[in-house]
């Protein structure tokens, strides 16, 4: 095998690496928070309902559409 080969296998399986770590980042992230990380606008929604005191059980979807 010649260098040339060798590098490019490297850099494949550099980027192969790279996006199954992006990609396991991002499972445990949308794990610990429903709106991953609260820069959603349903999440301000829910905080502001339960301020209000209107809870919600944890299987509750609130899905925002915008026109």
């Amino acid at each position: 095998m010649n260098l040339q080969l060798i590098l490019t296998y490297l850099i494949i399986l550099y980027a192969v690496a790279y996006t199954c770590y992006q990609f396991v980042r991002l499972i445990r992230k949308q794990k610990k928070s429903a709106c991953g990380g609260g820069s959603c606008s349903g999440c301000d929604f829910k905080k502001e309902l339960n301020k209000k005191g209107i809870q919600f059980a944890k299987d509750t979807n609130l899905t925002y559409l915008k026109n």
